[in-house]
């Protein structure tokens, strides 16, 4: 489990190659051990998640009869969710490197990728953290999480463009291999385990 300590250089890392500079890259881990230690960005996510799947909670029981409950297995299947939006992309990506060329950068994008959820988890927990506090505030709360949303996918793209080489065309089919394959997946096992009000 990496420490603080080197989440926040793999962070600094991150921010210098969202400048394209490559010399982020000496602030990260790409080896083979620092491609399987990125996946523990998941647990450094967990807090984050917490608050967003509370929020989530209290969305769904307003949207639902009076004296609806839900249990540890509600979280349960949104951490299910939120596991499957974050491997299902990677997994595309791994298998549709060697067709469409990039294979040498899978190592890069995945460990990238990986310790970016981390700072972007939090980020998109502000807007869950000011539902729960605020409660009548889901207006203001909507328009910052499309704030969130689309400042995500700037930061995104822009470090994919820094680790393809300014390929601007990869990048962004990456971003959408990022983006599209996780909205779907979610959306899915959200119907599938009745995660939605309705």
């Amino acid at each position: 489990m990496p420490s603080l300590e080197e989440v926040l250089a793999y962070v600094k890392g991150l921010w210098l190659l969202i400048l394209g500079k490559r010399e982020g890259y000496g602030w990260l881990d790409i080896s083979e051990r620092g491609l399987w230690r990125s996946f523990a960005a998941i647990l450094w996510s967990l807090p984050a998640m917490a608050v967003t799947w509370a929020s989530w909670r209290l969305y769904y029981l307003s949207a639902m009869p009076s004296g609806t409950t839900v249990g540890g297995s509600f979280f349960l299947k949104l951490f299910i969710v939120d596991l499957a939006s974050w491997l299902v992309p990677i997994l595309l990506i791994v298998v549709l490197s060697r067709p469409l060329g990039f294979a040498g950068l899978v190592v890069p994008v995945i460990v990238t990728s990986n310790w970016l959820s981390v700072p972007l988890s939090y980020a998109m927990a502000v807007p869950a953290a000011v539902l729960l506090l605020t409660r009548g505030s889901q207006q203001v709360t909507e328009f910052l999480w499309l704030i969130v949303l689309f400042a995500s996918i700037a930061v995104l793209f822009r470090l994919l463009r820094t680790i393809t080489g300014n390929e601007n065309l990869l990048a962004a089919a990456l971003t959408g291999l990022f983006l599209l394959p996780s909205m779907m997946v979610g959306q899915y096992l959200q119907h599938l385990f009745g995660l939605l009000p309705g």
